[in-house]
C-alpha cells in the first residue's frame, strides 16, 4: 500500500497525506452507496485500509467489519479514486497558480478556435508550460485582423482569471488571458523598467483600447520603456506627472 500512496502522490502532484485522504473519502462515499449503510474506510498505523459499517437496528449503532479483499468491482473503485485525485490535483494547482492573477505572461500562440478564441502556451511560473486562451473579445478590434496574433507570433498577456473547470467530465485548470486590461499597461512598463520599477510609482488610470492610454508617474519614465509598450500594444501612451498618486 505504501508504494501505491507514493505512486499516486508522484503521479498527481499531491502529498502522501493528500492521496491517504483521498483514498479514504473515495471508498467511504462509494462503499455507503453500495452496502446503502453508512461505511467509514481509514488508513490504521500499519497502512493498511480498514473499513467498518455501521447499521442503527432498534436505536443501537450496530458494527461489523468489511472486508475490501472480497468486493466486487475494484475497476469502478479505482475509477472513481482517480477521477478524486484529479480533481483535488487540479484545486491544488489552481491555489498555486492563483497568486499570479492580473499578472504579466508572455505567451505563444499555437491555435485559434472556430471563433477566433486564441490560445496561449505560456510559463507563468517559470519551467511549467501551460495553455491559456485568450477569448476574442478580449483583443482589440485593432488587433483581431492585423496578423499579429498568427501562430507562432509571441505577444504579452494580462493574466486575468484562473480556475478549475470540468471538460469532459474531467476536471482541468483553465487560464484566460486578456489584451485590453489597463494592468496589462502597467505591468508591460515595469517589466520594461526593470528594478528601476520599484522607486516610481505609476499608473494606467484610462485606456482607450488600439487608441491610447493615459499613465501618471510621480518620476520621469524612460522614453524607451514607453515606446516598447506602445510598439507591443499598437497604441499610443501618454504619460504625465504628478506629486502623488
Amino acid at each position: 500500500m505504501q508504494n501505491i500512496i507514493a505512486t499516486f502522490a508522484e503521479q498527481y502532484g499531491l502529498t502522501r497525506n493528500e492521496v491517504m485522504a483521498d483514498i479514504e473519502n473515495v471508498f467511504s462515499s462509494v462503499l455507503s452507496r453500495w452496502y446503502r449503510l453508512e461505511v467509514m474506510v481509514f488508513f490504521r498505523n500499519d497502512l493498511q485500509l480498514e473499513a467498518v459499517a455501521y447499521n442503527k437496528i432498534n436505536g443501537v449503532t450496530m458494527q461489523r467489519l468489511v472486508d475490501l479483499t472480497a468486493i466486487r468491482g475494484p475497476n469502478t473503485l479505482k475509477k472513481h479514486l482517480e477521477k478524486s485525485l484529479t480533481r483535488s490535483a487540479v484545486l491544488k494547482q489552481t491555489r498555486y497558480y492563483k497568486s499570479y492573477e492580473k499578472e504579466l505572461c508572455w505567451g505563444d500562440i499555437i491555435a485559434h478556435d472556430s471563433e477566433q478564441n486564441i490560445f496561449v502556451e505560456t510559463e507563468i511560473i517559470p519551467g511549467q508550460i501551460v495553455t491559456a486562451v485568450c477569448p476574442l473579445n478580449r483583443i482589440g478590434l485593432h488587433e483581431r485582423n492585423s496578423g499579429n496574433f498568427s501562430i507562432g507570433m509571441r505577444r504579452a498577456f494580462h493574466v486575468r482569471r484562473i480556475d478549475p473547470v470540468v471538460l469532459g467530465d474531467t476536471p482541468r485548470l483553465k487560464i484566460v488571458v486578456d489584451r485590453v486590461s489597463k494592468t496589462l499597461v502597467e505591468t508591460l512598463l515595469k517589466s520594461n523598467l526593470g528594478p528601476e520599477a520599484e522607486r516610481i510609482s505609476f499608473r494606467c488610470v484610462k485606456r482607450y483600447v488600439g487608441h491610447k492610454s493615459f499613465v501618471l508617474t510621480t518620476k520621469r519614465l524612460p522614453k524607451s520603456a514607453i515606446t516598447a509598450v506602445s510598439q507591443e500594444l499598437k497604441e499610443r501612451v501618454q504619460v504625465n506627472f504628478v506629486k502623488k498618486i
